[in-house]
């Protein structure tokens, strides 16, 4: 073998061992990695674009009040549990982080549904109480339980005449955690019973 076949061979043997350590990082790389759920920050992401979506459509003020309601079971409009009144609590949070006002009012009855079209909309009883607060909005959201996911519509409807001014849909994991909270509503005592053995 010549002094250039010799440099050659080399040459070729340097380059497959500096891309050997690449590949094995690229090889790391591309495994998928363990992510952890975050309630929390699923949820102000969502009132961010609903808010968001409210100002291009209307124009949400920062100096009149909003009201957030109890997210309730989409199955029982009455009912909630931990996981809607924690949901509420995180859409309050995020809203006041972002310097609108915020009433403090906790109810679940804000919503109903037409007969004629099966629209949810904000009850007599939410409007009366939007109007008592001079409020220009109130934040309502509704829940279903799936398999392994929990379904969270939120949006927000004009205290005046009860538009939906914008809505989001968030999609949550149905592990321990949101598992011991969605059993606390009154329909489900049973099954809270059931966990609890």
């Amino acid at each position: 073998m010549n002094r250039g076949s010799k440099m050659r061979v080399r040459s070729m043997l340097l380059a497959v061992a500096l891309a050997l350590p690449a590949a094995g990082c690229a090889a790391l790389g591309a495994a998928p990695q363990p992510t952890s759920y975050s309630l929390k920050g699923s949820v102000y992401r969502a009132v961010d674009q609903i808010i968001d979506a409210s100002d291009m459509n209307t124009g949400i003020a920062l100096n009149r009040p909003i009201i957030v309601a109890t997210s309730v079971n989409v199955d029982d409009l009455s009912d909630s549990s931990t996981f809607g009144r924690l949901a509420s609590q995180l859409v309050a949070s995020r809203l006041t982080q972002r310097g609108y006002l915020v009433r403090d009012v906790t109810y679940t009855q804000a919503l109903v549904v037409t007969p004629e079209t099966g629209e949810m909309v904000l009850s007599r009883e939410a409007s009366k109480l939007a109007a008592q607060y001079d409020a220009q909005a109130v934040v309502a959201g509704a829940y279903a339980v799936g398999g392994e996911k929990i379904y969270l519509n939120l949006r927000v409807l004009s205290a005046s005449d009860g538009r939906v001014l914008s809505t989001v849909d968030v999609v949550v994991p149905v592990n321990e955690d949101t598992q011991r909270m969605i059993v606390t509503g009154r329909n489900d005592l049973q099954r809270r019973a059931a966990l609890e053995r």
